[in-house]
């Protein structure tokens, strides 16, 4: 399926909603703040470039009364988060009941500016809730095209050493779920209690059809758009 516009985006989550599926934030699931005897969907947003686009996301989101986890840079090279603009938008997703959070890079700041990651985390982590009057309940780690695997960060370090609930990538979720991602730009990929479903191209929806139980979908504002992906 290469249909990645925004009208088959809002699609869907309405056939989630058809198939009676619960639409929740990952903050929701590590506190079991869901009903574990009907099916759910973890709605993540991984925000790696285009955060303008968010603001349809917003749109859908609040048409269908639903939410997700959404995770920010702080040094993205294609956007400024302090933006005012961006902000707002910000604003907007906390008030509809989004999550939203931290996108880190700390093993690429370290190696690249020698800072110090264990620090330069809880410094950004104050920095954000100052910033977005929100409280940051985890992190999920962005991968990029350079030699360093920023999820590694989490090998020799806790969520809670640093007042946080999670890593999206947690086992309780990762070993726990049906996960299926655009991250490939024009096509999904799927994974199984964390492994690989080889050739699984399906859309979120064919993995509805087929009545997963705990499905977790990472979607990117990059991916989508009106008619053409670099409208």
């Amino acid at each position: 399926m290469d249909n990645f516009t925004y009208e088959y985006y809002e699609t869907i989550f309405k056939e989630a909603l058809a198939h009676e599926y619960q639409i929740i934030t990952l903050k929701e699931f590590f506190l079991d703040e869901y009903d574990k005897d009907k099916k759910v969907l973890v709605n993540r947003i991984d925000v790696d470039f285009k955060i303008a686009r968010l603001r349809r996301f917003y749109q859908i989101f609040k048409k269908l009364g639903i939410r997700a986890s959404i995770y920010v840079r702080l040094h993205a090279p294609d956007y400024n988060l302090l933006a005012i603009g961006n902000i707002k938008i910000m604003q907007d997703l906390i008030s509809i009941g989004c999550e939203v959070a931290l996108h880190t890079e700390l093993e690429d700041v370290e190696h690249y500016c020698q800072l110090e990651k264990q620090n330069l985390l809880k410094r950004e982590i104050a920095f954000f809730e100052t910033i977005f009057e929100t409280k940051l309940y985890g992190t999920a780690s962005h991968g990029d095209m350079t030699p360093n695997n920023n999820l590694d960060f989490w090998k020799t370090n806790k969520a809670s050493d640093f007042g946080l609930l999670y890593e999206a990538y947690d086992d309780k979720l990762w070993k726990n779920c049906r996960y299926v991602s655009d991250s490939e730009w024009t096509r999904w990929k799927a994974y199984e209690n964390g492994e690989l479903l080889k050739d699984d191209r399906r859309t979120p929806i064919g993995h509805m059809q087929e009545g997963c139980r705990v499905l977790h979908t990472l979607t990117h504002p990059e991916s989508w758009y009106d008619g053409y992906i670099y409208e």
